[in-house]
This record gives C-alpha cells, structure tokens and sequence, in this order.
C-alpha cells in the first residue's frame, strides 16, 4: 500500500489502522474511512486523548462485526475435531 493513500494521522493511528486491515482483511479505504469517522468520534468528547486509538480500534471492530463484514474469530473458520467412534463411558449403576 502506497503512503499516498494512508490517512493523514499519527503514526499510533496508522499502525491500528494496518492492523484493522490485515485482521479483516477489508480494503484499507473502506477501513481508514470508518477509524477516521470514528475517531473524530471519539475525540470530541474525549478529555484523556491516550485511549483513542484502543478505543476507537474496538468500535471499527464492533461496526464491522455487526454489519457482518469483519472477519469471524479463527475458532469459527477451524473444524472442530470429532472422533467417530464414541464409546459411553461406563457408570457406577
């Protein structure tokens, strides 16, 4: 990705942003344009400027998720695995 289309914000902001993008696997524009709308969010009414980028992080994750767009948790894309052959185990009746 070119730094040509990386959003102008500091560096912090950047690094969450790529984050957000190789965990999803969405398109950096689509990503950058919901962290920037929800970081200006975040930072109208924030009085300790430290958290935003956690913050601002889990809503984009939270978004993504409810519409269904974000990817699932990696225990839901992994078979569970089953043995074939279940015995009951034996009670002491």
């Amino acid at each position: 990705m070119s730094i040509s289309r990386r959003p102008a914000v500091e560096p912090s902001h950047v690094d969450a942003i790529d984050a957000l993008v190789a965990e999803t696997n969405r398109p950096m524009e689509e990503i950058a344009e919901i962290y920037m709308r929800e970081l200006a969010r975040l930072r109208e009414g924030a009085r300790i400027q430290d958290y935003l980028v956690l913050l601002t992080s889990r809503h984009v994750r939270q978004a993504l998720q409810r519409s269904g767009r974000g990817r699932l948790p990696r225990h839901f894309l992994t078979p569970l695995a089953r043995p074939r052959n279940l015995t009951p185990v034996p009670t002491g009746n």
